[in-house]
């Protein structure tokens, strides 16, 4: 910001001169007079309105998905990890695994892969025939934590000429969004609440609408069987501490979910 030469500062406005009426000099950012500006006090929102657009009613996010890995080796000794995957985010997933045995497989091949959660806690065994073949395994559905890792390993040593493969794959998990009113004296009075995925009316996925109290679902208040569409809400209006709470489960890992409630609300004003 260019500043005055202060030898001409006296041919300038009163706020450039440091000298002469009280009013003719106020301190600021490097003498130029800016002064921050003051919090409004609390006091001051002495007024209401009414019946405005609600705003602030709006929240998206990513629909999180269970990651794919695949990986092999030639004759593993015990405990080999054959494939790992990192789960990104905590959620209730639904885990495939298939195993595969080439080369000259035998029978102390048969059953002899593991699905492990971090190295160390059994998921589930395999059972498979100790002959070449692919052997897709019963799925296994928990809750896992971010950064959780899961692996498939072969058991015992395999037989020699054998080649041990697994693949990992899995489902999509929920998607949770929130959204409520803040502040002191604002009241919701939502009408209704538009749901949307990247996907669109092509979605399989359900969402399913709750009022809830600090973040926690109550009531279910809205179905929505593709992911998509307008639920129209018969609720009470909502103070701060209630939100409403959207859940979509089932839908695509990647998509982009968010839901928008459309209403009005009152706020405390200055008048």
């Amino acid at each position: 910001m260019p500043r005055i030469p202060r030898k001409w500062a006296a041919s300038f406005h009163p706020q450039a001169v440091r000298r002469g009426s009280p009013m003719a000099y106020r301190p600021g950012y490097q003498g130029s007079g800016m002064l921050p500006m003051r919090r409004v006090p609390i006091q001051a929102y002495t007024q209401k309105a009414a019946s405005v657009p609600l705003t602030g009613g709006q929240n998206q996010g990513v629909i999180p998905g269970f990651p794919s890995g695949s990986g092999s080796a030639s004759a593993p000794a015990a405990l080999t990890a054959l494939v790992n995957v990192t789960v990104p985010a905590a959620g209730l997933f639904t885990v495939n695994w298939t195993v595969t045995l080439s080369g000259t497989a035998g029978a102390g091949d048969a059953n002899n892969f593991v699905l492990l959660l971090n190295s160390s806690t059994v998921l589930n065994f395999s059972v498979n025939a100790g002959a070449a073949g692919s052997y897709p395994q019963p799925p296994v559905t928990q809750f896992f934590h971010a950064g959780d890792v899961v692996t498939v390993a072969n058991v015992a040593n395999a037989t020699a000429g054998s080649t041990y493969a697994a693949v990992i794959t899995g489902s999509s998990g929920p998607l949770t969004l929130t959204a409520g009113p803040q502040g002191l004296g604002t009241v919701w009075y939502p009408a209704q609440v538009t749901l949307s995925t990247t996907t669109g009316s092509l979605d399989t996925s359900t969402a399913l609408a709750y009022l809830g109290s600090q973040g926690v679902p109550i009531t279910l208040v809205g179905t929505v069987f593709t992911g998509n569409g307008t639920v129209a809400l018969a609720i009470p209006s909502m103070s701060p501490g209630q939100v409403l709470i959207v859940t979509w489960v089932n839908g695509h890992a990647g998509d982009t979910a968010a839901f928008n409630i459309v209403g009005t609300m009152d706020a405390l004003t200055t008048g």
